[in-house]
């Protein structure tokens, strides 16, 4: 019954050209979405009041908290001369570019109201605090907070260390 109820919510929230993996874990009210191509790995949790709604990948094992937003930079063109925004170029409109990909690795965990926005790569074993506003990209197994988000330290105090974390979980670091 309990994956019946899954798969039923997961094609309630999920849209467009999305690739979900095993187990996914959709919080209610969530929405999943890309125009050009999502990819949503293994074993991924996502909180609820979340809203996605990128081109990209999302990793393995990871944990996204309670009302995040995955969103792109630049959903509509802001430098159409004489055209007011709500008729300029949408995203859906246009081909893909780098500014609509986000990419968040393996092992990630992205604390509850943060938001990142397009054009930004998460590495592997990242740790996201809550409310941060991730713009630039987060080394692996960084810990981000505030905003702009900025690393504080790493989640593993040596290379030894990370090196046996991505070992045991099958991954590159």
């Amino acid at each position: 019954m309990e994956k019946f109820v899954r798969s039923v919510m997961q094609r309630l929230m999920v849209h467009g050209p999305v690739t979900c993996g095993k187990n996914l874990r959709l919080g209610r009210n969530s929405v999943v979405s890309s125009l050009h191509g999502l990819t949503i790995g293994d074993n991924v949790s996502i909180g609820q009041r979340t809203v996605i709604e990128v081109d990209g990948e999302i990793g393995d094992l990871c944990l996204i908290g309670r009302a995040v937003q995955i969103v792109g930079r630049a959903d509509h063109a802001i430098d159409e001369v004489g055209v007011p925004m709500a008729f300029s170029t949408w995203v859906g409109d246009r081909s893909s570019r780098n500014e609509d990909v986000v990419v968040i690795g393996n092992d990630v965990w992205i604390g509850g109201g943060v938001i990142i926005l397009g054009g930004v790569k998460i590495g592997h074993g990242a740790v996201v605090g809550a409310g941060a506003v991730v713009t630039h990209d987060i080394e692996p197994y960084g810990i981000a907070v505030g905003n702009p988000a900025r690393v504080i330290r790493r989640r593993f105090a040596s290379d030894a260390e990370r090196e046996v974390h991505s070992s045991a979980l099958h991954f590159d670091r």
